[in-house]
Formats: C-alpha cells, sequence, structure tokens
C-alpha cells in the first residue's frame, strides 16, 4: 500500500519538522540502549533519535518506504513484517510503533512480537489514534469522504491498553503528544485527492468518484485562496508500556 506514495509521503505528512517533534515525544520515555522502530517508513522519526545519541534499528515491510529510510539511516533498517520479526527474543530495550499499528493486519501479533523482543525492564512506546486537532475548512470540505476510508485509528487507538495486556505488557503512561504545528493548502489538499495519493482511493470507482471525490476536489479549489496555507495544531496519543 505505501510503494505507491513512497516518493511523495514525506511531503504530505510533514516533513523533518515533524519527524523531529514525534522523536522528542517519544525520546523520554525510552530507556538506555537499542530501540526498534516497528514501521520505520521513510525514516524521519528513527533519523531524528539518532541525532539525539540514541542506538536505533528501524524495520518496515514496505521497500520504497525503506529506500528512503536507507538513505538516512544505511544499514540500520531492514525489511521484516511486525507481526513476525527476524530478531531474537530480548535484544531490544526500546520497541516504538508510531502511526503504524493501525495498518498491521493483527495488531495484537505485532505487540507481542514487540514484547518478544523487548528485554525485561524494556519499554513499547505506541503513538497514534485519531488526531486531537482543530476542525479546519479543509477538515468540514473533506468529510464526505469519511464512507471511503478504512477503519479510523481511533477505533485500534481504543483496544490498546487490552491488547497490549494480552502481549504481557503493563500500562505506564497514557497521554498526548505536546502537538504539532502543521497546515493545509486547499489547492494541495486537492491536487493529492485528485492524484488518488491516499492508498485508499486507489480503487474507488468512476461512479463513486464522480459522485462523491470529484465535489470535494471542485469544493476545496473553490475556497476563497486556495493557495493560502490553513494552521492548526494536531496531537496524537502516546501508549507507553513496560515490559516485566
Amino acid at each position: 500500500m505505501f510503494d505507491r506514495v513512497a516518493d511523495r509521503y514525506d511531503e504530505t505528512r510533514g516533513g523533518e519538522e515533524r519527524g523531529t517533534q514525534l522523536a522528542e515525544d517519544i525520546l523520554p520515555w525510552l530507556t538506555p540502549g537499542l530501540t526498534l522502530e516497528v514501521g520505520v517508513g521513510t525514516g524521519l522519526v528513527s533519523v531524528a533519535l539518532c541525532r539525539a545519541g540514541v542506538d536505533v534499528l528501524g524495520v518496515d515491510i514496505s521497500a520504497g518506504m525503506l529506500a528512503h529510510a536507507h538513505r538516512r539511516l544505511g544499514g540500520r533498517v531492514f525489511r521484516g513484517d511486525a507481526q513476525a520479526l527476524p530478531l531474537p527474543d530480548g535484544l531490544c530495550a526500546n520497541v516504538a510503533f508510531v502511526w503504524m499499528l493501525v495498518f498491521v493486519d493483527d495488531p495484537g501479533a505485532a505487540l507481542r512480537e514487540a514484547a518478544r523482543v523487548s528485554r525485561a525492564g524494556g519499554r513499547v512506546v505506541v503513538v497514534g489514534g485519531r488526531p486531537a486537532a482543530d476542525v479546519t475548512e479543509v477538515d468540514a470540505l473533506t468529510a464526505p469522504l469519511d464512507v471511503l476510508r478504512p477503519a479510523r485509528p481511533q477505533d485500534l487507538d481504543d483496544r490498546v491498553p487490552a491488547l497490549a495486556a494480552t502481549a504481557g505488557l503493563r500500562l505506564r503512561h497514557r497521554g498526548l503528544t505536546r502537538g504539532q504545528a502543521l497546515e493545509q493548502v486547499p489547492a494541495q489538499a486537492a491536487q493529492t485527492l485528485q492524484e488518488r495519493q491516499p492508498a485508499w482511493l486507489a480503487d474507488v470507482d468512476r461512479t463513486m468518484w464522480t459522485s462523491t471525490v470529484q465535489p470535494v476536489i471542485d469544493a476545496l479549489r473553490a475556497m476563497p485562496d486556495p493557495d493560502r496555507p490553513r494552521q492548526y495544531l494536531q496531537r496524537n496519543t502516546v501508549t507507553v508500556f513496560d515490559r516485566p
């Protein structure tokens, strides 16, 4: 799913600034030692952790995303499945999932794997959930597309503590990130939709496109000053678990 958007992923997700901010939210919860980022993507969070002195490994199932991560992190990244990590038991001091657990077929299996590869006294950190953010004009206009989106991240977010407990992890902290100042540009949002960059638009048929998607694109382009950024603050859930 992510291979087709890998080349544009960073520019549509806040780029290096967002990666650095997320790393800063994770950093206080990490224990000393090797940190594995599962779903490392293009490597923006992991490279920021490296700059902060953290010993990082990254794993991802998408070859396209890993190509970008490899340019940033070299041999620290490798290909693998979150549900069957190719690592020995107890290798890691920390395991981090940053906006990826919702994309795993069996998130419970991914958390069990995280517990397996974590050493006793280690940590598992999950960043996810529906963003707590100001509702912008762009959000209001794109709301009709919700019927086409897959299960929303907060549906899993509510289940994460129970799934982690089943994996033998103990809840330590649950809260929100400090927040990221982001922006939406209506004209760019329209172009992103037109190019079917969101993976969930890839298979939308012509009838649904005409009746549901195209009117949203047209409305975005018809907004006053469509090239003017609309700024907002986004916060996400951070859930931290101890590995007994």
